[in-house]
């Protein structure tokens, strides 16, 4: 079966929260196939530094973030608003500032009437507005985090990282990386305001990344940059009851790692995390409880996989190598094992997201 997604890459020089500045070589914004494992790019878009991107498909829109500290002149990243045509093609619609450094992350609310951007160095979310042709309006909303912990130098400050929203409820909960808590905010239609009861804090020095509901819509699974592990919570009408934490890495191992992804299999059986610093994927079982089981540690195929997805079917997991320029192909096994496929050469590959649909 065809699949198509739409990939990020770096474009131009970033300095990371972690001091590194990384040297951008990526085009832009990609539309590109899959079929039996295999990657063919459509269209390319020139944009800056688009390291996260959010589909509407029924207005064949694309949002994405433009990772900068400055865009159009002013305090705050970019986000573009992309449009595209049955045949792919896309062309750039509208640009907007931030109001925040480095947004990182993208998310079309349930509701379909706002975005939400996290912008991780000023530890800030905006909420961008659509219309009902789901063209963003400039009246956003910025909220604002305060807030560190106990690194000396990833937690000086608030560092939102992402959007997930509730399955049940209009619930959003934004893991702020340099907080060690999950901003829990509510919303109605646009209107958006935090919610302190629903709002998560985790152990010290965990640093929040990214997290999923699991199909079942009764279990919640948080990823932890700095701690490397995986939280696993009991979900249940806007309340998380921590269950669990498992490490991302195989024992013994002693060296630098920071974690990025985490994704979930449709059927609900496993769970994937990423590893930057030991450049790997772990994988586990999903049991009757939510409970986690190791099944395996294995190499991304490249370096600092930043992102990784799963296809719509749940055959392949796809990792972007960031600082190895490669997107490394994996299917997966009825037993949940990786087995490694083809890498393909991209430029700062940073984000892939599947369209639902099979053809434009």
């Amino acid at each position: 079966m065809k699949q198509f997604f739409c990939l990020g890459t770096y474009t131009e020089p970033i300095l990371f929260g972690t001091g590194e500045v990384f040297q951008g070589k990526g085009k832009g914004v990609s539309i590109c196939s899959f079929e039996d494992g295999k990657i063919e790019t459509l269209t390319t878009l020139p944009v800056r530094n688009p390291s996260f991107v959010a589909i509407d498909e029924e207005q064949r829109k694309i949002y994405a973030v433009n990772e900068m500290k400055e865009y159009g002149g002013a305090f705050g990243g970019g986000l573009t608003q992309i449009g595209y045509e049955p045949d792919g093609t896309m062309q750039i619609e509208a640009d907007f500032n931030t109001a925040g450094t480095d947004p990182c992350h993208v998310e079309i609310a349930p509701n379909g009437a706002f975005v939400s951007v996290a912008n991780f160095a000023s530890g800030a979310v905006t909420i961008f507005p659509r219309d009902t042709q789901g063209n963003l309006r400039a009246d956003k909303t910025v909220f604002q985090h305060e807030g560190n912990s106990v690194h000396p130098t990833r937690q000086k400050g608030p560092h939102a990282h992402s959007s997930i929203f509730a399955p049940d409820c209009p619930l959003m909960f934004v893991p702020d990386l340099g907080m060690d808590k999950v901003v829990a905010y509510r919303y109605e239609g646009v209107e958006v305001h935090t919610d302190e009861v629903a709002t998560i804090t985790v152990e010290r020095g965990c640093g929040p990344r990214y997290g999923e509901f699991a199909p079942n819509g009764k279990d919640f699974y948080l990823i932890n940059e700095i701690g490397s592990r995986v939280m696993h919570y009991r979900y249940n009408a806007g309340k998380m009851t921590l269950c669990e934490e498992t490490s991302t890495l195989p024992y013994g191992f002693t060296g630098e790692n920071i974690c990025s992804d985490l994704h979930i299999t449709a059927d609900g059986k496993f769970l994937y995390a990423s590893n930057r610093g030991h450049d790997s994927i772990t994988a586990y079982h999903i049991l009757e409880d939510g409970s986690l089981a190791w099944i395996e540690c294995r190499s991304s195929g490249g370096k600092t996989p930043r992102n990784f997805a799963l296809d719509r079917t749940g055959s392949y997991l796809l990792a972007e190598n960031q600082d190895s320029d490669n997107i490394t192909v994996f299917a997966i096994g009825d037993d949940g094992r990786l087995t490694k496929q083809e890498s393909y050469a991209f430029g700062s590959p940073v984000c892939i997201r599947f369209f639902k649909k099979t053809a434009f």
